[in-house]
């Protein structure tokens, strides 16, 4: 797993940070807008502390844990959200509220962990199909379904380690033919970054509306902490009449919910940053094209460098750190969607600057 010899942080996250007791560019990890080190929501989270403590220790509600709520629901133009302790239980959280909805969960096979501990949950019969692959999903609809019976197909918006996004309009495609049949998608790495509100891949690939929902979370591009649903009052009463995580796990802490809120605040307010995230991006995948790698176009600021003939890229990470560049090392098959060969993830902040971006470009010139 990508968890052996895990990096030691020295300074507040940052597209410059201190990482083993060393300045570096740091090119890894989910904090597409490095909020996480903002001052902004430092501030935030050090306030709410000081006056709220670290949590009302019950179900209770605090100013900061409604305003992450009311924010959530004006940031994905929604009546209201469910906001839990961890964007890992919002996949659970999201099947089990609509479990009397559908009959059989049709899951892409290389969906994250938190998908298939959600679907499993429900004690529905689960089907797989190939990864980002809609005729296959059609095939399995059609040879699994019996007649009246409604199907809930589930996949990550976007994929962690490859940045791929799934192909949800060919997916409502393929339920059409079943009705009331429902999508949901685990948003994380595509809330706050994609679309033309940030709103993620449901809005990106034109299927917001009734039977299409979301789980997120706002410990990446938000900078804060916790599972975060987005849905009408409808979507809410389902969540209090059938699922227990609400009432029987803590709330985040009162300072994470105020960073998060602030998160929320700050993309809201500032949608420049999401432009240039994106043009950061875009620079970046032409500068690797530039060099003979194969990068798909995307907005995505997650960059995959696979399977380069003759390359050992362990030791291209290496050399990286060397030079003070830090990118991460994808060991074939070591995480969900990982590829069946090594690679490196490349993570794109808004806050890099061109300077950093350039030298890390003319360090892989030289290395691959």
């Amino acid at each position: 797993m990508m968890t052996t010899n895990i990096k030691q942080m020295g300074s507040p996250l940052g597209a410059r940070m201190v990482v083993n007791e060393r300045d570096v560019d740091y090119f890894c990890g989910t904090s597409y807008y490095t909020l996480h080190g903002d001052p902004r929501v430092i501030a935030a989270a050090c306030e709410a502390t000081r006056k709220y403590g670290m949590g009302p220790g019950t179900v209770m509600a605090s100013p900061p844990l409604v305003e992450v709520v009311a924010r959530a629901a004006c940031f994905f133009e929604t009546e209201s959200a469910q906001y839990i302790v961890s964007g890992y239980l919002g996949d659970m959280l999201l099947t089990q509220a609509l479990s009397n909805d559908y009959d059989m969960v049709f899951v892409d096979d290389s969906s994250h962990y938190s998908v298939f501990d959600g679907i499993r949950s429900t004690g529905k019969s689960v089907i797989t199909f190939c990864h980002l692959d809609p005729e296959d999903l059609r095939q399995k609809l059609r040879e699994n379904l019996k007649p009246r019976q409604i199907p809930l197909v589930m996949s990550d918006g976007v994929f962690p380690m490859t940045g791929a996004i799934a192909p949800l309009r060919e997916y409502v495609k393929a339920l059409t033919p079943f009705e009331g049949g429902l999508l949901c998608v685990d948003d994380s790495h595509a809330v706050g970054v994609i679309g033309e509100k940030g709103q993620g891949t449901l809005e990106y690939c034109g299927v917001q509306g009734d039977n299409c929902y979301l789980a997120g979370t706002l410990s990446k591009a938000f900078g804060g902490l916790g599972g975060i649903i987005p849905g009408n009052n409808g979507l809410m009463e389902k969540v209090s009449r059938n699922v227990r995580i609400p009432v029987g796990a803590s709330p985040p802490c009162t300072g994470a919910a105020a960073a998060s809120a602030m998160g929320l605040k700050i993309l809201s307010e500032h949608p420049e940053m999401r432009m240039q995230l994106w043009d950061n991006v875009a620079f970046m995948r032409n500068g690797l094209r530039q060099l003979g790698v194969d990068v798909v176009d995307s907005p995505i600021p997650i960059v995959p460098v696979t399977d380069l003939s003759g390359v050992n890229l362990k030791q291209v990470q290496h050399d990286l750190e060397e030079k003070g560049i830090v990118v991460a090392h994808v060991p074939p098959r070591s995480y969900s969607d990982a590829p069946d060969k090594e690679s490196l993830r490349i993570a794109i902040f808004s806050t890099h600057t061109r300077e950093q971006i350039g030298k890390l470009l003319a360090s892989l010139a030289k290395l691959l």
